[in-house]
């Protein structure tokens, strides 16, 4: 946004700067989301008895499925790095090929919503297991 108030700034007294301001402006917005901006789902689908992991960028669109009765839970991993502790929530997978940590996010953040989201998911599991299924 910068960038683009300078070349508005600077469009009656430099015309071809101001221009390539702008467009330097926009170029760096554009690739800065085409690198940063993810969508990530996790689905939790009882009936079709399946675990879905979604993530979508400009770059590209994956897709990790696991079997429902393979979800151990979830987990808050921390990387200590510097003076504060960073989080994110994962994962557990207890069966199949797959069997290991998965983390739902490729980054780490500050705050509580690594702590919120393996809290819900943990909720969910138990729910899950002390109703019985629906025909």
């Amino acid at each position: 946004m910068t960038f683009l108030g300078i070349g508005l700034a600077n469009l009656g007294a430099q015309p071809g700067m101001a221009l390539a301001f702008m467009l330097g402006g926009l170029g760096v917005g554009v690739g800065f989301n085409m690198i940063f901006i993810r969508r990530t789902q996790l689905i939790l689908d009882r009936p079709r008895n399946l675990v879905e992991l979604r993530r979508r960028s400009w770059l590209g669109y994956s897709v990790l499925s696991w079997s429902l009765e393979h979800l151990g839970g979830a987990v808050v991993e921390t990387s200590h790095s510097g003076d504060t502790d960073t989080h994110r929530a994962a994962l557990v997978i207890r069966g199949g090929m797959d069997a290991g940590t998965h983390p739902i996010t490729s980054v780490y953040s500050s705050g509580r919503g690594a702590r919120r989201a393996v809290d819900a998911i943990n909720d969910w599991c138990a729910a899950l297991d002390s109703s019985p299924p629906t025909p």
